[in-house]
């Protein structure tokens, strides 16, 4: 099954956690790692806060770690009604996260990916199929 990598896990990775980098290089043919639009927002916003320095080094970093994702997953309208879904949902429970965690949920949902994330808050969504690379 595919994976969708979530900004934390790319965030590991670009700060040179050998244990997230590795398994993301074991990966075979059929376990092909993607990214999303959402997280690359994410990844350039905080490499926008950074000085001058940093932030040119780390925006050339996150462009070749995206390059070598097998895709970037773009916002589509299935993902919006996923999206809408898994909000209505968890507003209803009372258990609401962030609103990127729920586009980047979404597309993992709606791809049939399984999401790689460090973040605990995935781990409550039914249906969302999640690993920790870092267990």
């Amino acid at each position: 099954m595919p994976y969708l990598l979530d900004t934390d896990t790319l965030s590991f990775i670009l700060n040179g956690n050998p244990t997230v980098a590795a398994k993301k290089e074991s990966l075979n043919m059929s376990e092909l790692a993607y990214s999303s639009v959402i997280t690359e927002g994410e990844l350039l916003a905080g490499a926008l806060r950074m000085g001058r320095g940093r932030r040119l080094e780390l925006l050339g970093e996150i462009k070749l770690l995206l390059e070598d994702m097998a895709g970037l997953l773009p916002v589509t309208s299935d993902i919006a009604h996923a999206y809408g879904r898994l909000r209505r949902d968890l507003e209803a429970e009372g258990k609401m996260m962030g609103v990127n965690d729920l586009w980047i949920a979404a597309t993992a949902m709606q791809a049939e990916f399984t999401l790689v994330s460090h973040d605990s808050d995935f781990q409550r969504l039914t249906g969302l199929q999640v690993e920790d690379w870092l267990a």
